[in-house]
């Protein structure tokens, strides 16, 4: 009885995925104009919003970052009164009253960023003069604020009206972008770019590189290769056909990446001695590429840093004592942490300052080194069956239905269910708790072989899955 109700649920579940699949949305379609004006210094944008009719239109700059691009003219709305301005969670937002009239379609907004040269590039800033326009989406576009789903599958084209001889990197076909979560998870690159293209198991990898380099750039496109085929292999189809990479010169000594999905990364690298980014970063960025979920930042970054180091041995481009040696430096760093005997990851993400060096935090190099445990764990509760790419991968299914915002409880049940087991002392001891975690030459002894992974599926056998995951 249990079961045919069970069946019966699974019907009526397809029946309606059939009538509301993600992509069928009430409200809007957006469209951003970008003029970047090197010489003023300032890019202005214009956004036209079609198919609003709210009461009061909200726009808003997702990101709490400080990020260096600011605002030098405020948002105006054609034919509405000033707008509102505060700050809610860190992120500023204006809130527009609806005209007596209502609202015109398409509702039509302009705002303009002033960016300069002088200013340090990172992950989080924004450049512009004469040669570069690098940029986080996020800092460039205020979006609406729209229902969930809206913002997720709202069909988003950008144009960009550029200096000449300038070219933008995106990663997407025509400046069309599916959603606003998509565009803000987009760097912009603009300027004289080197391209390079490689295959990579159904896969085409797009590399642009912006300045003079003294590495080869031919290679670290062959190596961004084999990395992409190594992860499609263990983390499944990204859901397109083609990913573009950006590569460009930061203002002082660093190097950093940025999650630019699903479609671009984005690096901002320089270092003293002219070597290039390193494996580890763009394995790590890679992985991020494949990601289509938020999580809490030890898993977000921490879990997907060792998962990207196992992917980078898997395709060889790490040998085994590079590997185990990236891994002794990773638990050092959070050996090192003053705070770790002190502070959970929640109490770490209430407590500690924002936007430090990510070695400062305990979510990214504990997180890293409780990614090696939680696979150990796992691998050993089902004799290799389950590691934490199979854990990953189910997170990353399950977003195709909306579920992009794990919390960790819901990770610790998640993969309970795969392993069919408690993993709640683990989580306790490890991700709620400050218990030191063991070094990673015990975490990686005795361990049973990787599981194959699993073939790719699709269609109703995607759409089954979702609903067991739900039963369970």
């Amino acid at each position: 009885m249990i079961r045919l109700g069970r069946y019966t649920l699974l019907a009526a579940v397809i029946v309606s995925l059939m009538t509301t699949l993600p992509g069928e949305v009430p409200c809007c379609e957006l469209s951003y104009e970008v003029r970047p004006n090197p010489d003023a210094g300032v890019v202005d944008v214009s956004l036209a919003v079609y198919g609003f009719d709210g009461d009061s239109l909200v726009l808003v700059r997702p990101s709490a970052r400080p990020l260096v691009g600011l605002l030098a003219q405020d948002p105006e709305i054609k034919g509405a009164r000033s707008g509102r301005w505060d700050v809610v969670n860190g992120a500023p937002r204006w809130t527009f009253a609806q005209p007596e009239r209502g609202w015109s379609n398409p509702i039509r907004i302009r705002y303009r960023l002033a960016i300069t040269a002088e200013r340090p590039v990172n992950a989080w800033s924004v450049g512009l003069d004469r040669d570069l326009l690098y940029a986080p989406a996020e800092a460039l576009f205020l979006t609406p604020e729209m229902p969930a789903q809206a913002a997720m599958h709202a069909r988003v084209r950008v144009r960009w009206r550029l200096p000449r001889e300038w070219e933008v990197v995106t990663g997407w076909d025509e400046y069309a972008f599916h959603g606003v979560r998509s565009l803000l998870r987009t760097n912009v690159l603009a300027g004289p770019v080197e391209h390079y293209q490689r295959e990579a198991c159904g896969l085409t990898v797009e590399f642009a590189a912006q300045g003079d380099w003294a590495f080869d750039r031919g290679e670290l496109a062959d190596d961004l290769a084999a990395l992409t085929c190594a992860t499609r292999r263990r983390l499944g189809d990204p859901g397109i056909d083609r990913l573009s990479v950006m590569l460009v010169p930061a203002r002082f000594p660093m190097t950093s990446g940025n999650r630019n999905g699903p479609h671009a990364i984005g690096l901002v690298h320089r270092l003293p001695d002219g070597s290039r980014p390193s494996i580890r970063l763009l394995a790590h960025e890679l992985v991020h590429l494949w990601q289509q979920y938020d999580a809490p930042l030890w898993f977000q970054e921490g879990v997907n840093d060792y998962l990207a180091l196992r992917i980078a041995h898997e395709a060889e481009l790490l040998d085994t004592e590079e590997y185990f040696g990236n891994l002794a430096a990773i638990d050092a760093t959070y050996r090192a942490n003053p705070q770790r005997r002190r502070w959970s990851f929640d109490d770490e993400a209430r407590e500690a300052p924002a936007f430090g060096p990510s070695d400062e935090y305990l979510a990214y190099r504990k997180g890293a080194m409780v990614g090696l445990a939680l696979d150990r764990e796992l691998r050993m509760q089902t004799d290799g069956e389950i590691d934490v790419a199979v854990l990953w991968r189910d997170m990353n299914d399950l977003a195709v239905w909306g579920h992009v915002r794990w919390t960790a409880d819901e990770i610790a049940d998640r993969a309970a269910a795969l392993v069919d087991s408690d993993v709640s002392p683990f989580f306790g001891r490890f991700v709620h708790g400050t218990t030191d975690l063991p070094r990673p030459k015990m975490l990686l002894a005795d361990l049973p072989p990787l599981p194959e992974p699993r073939a790719e599926r699709g269609g109703l056998g995607r759409v089954a899955a979702f609903i067991q995951a739900t039963l369970d």
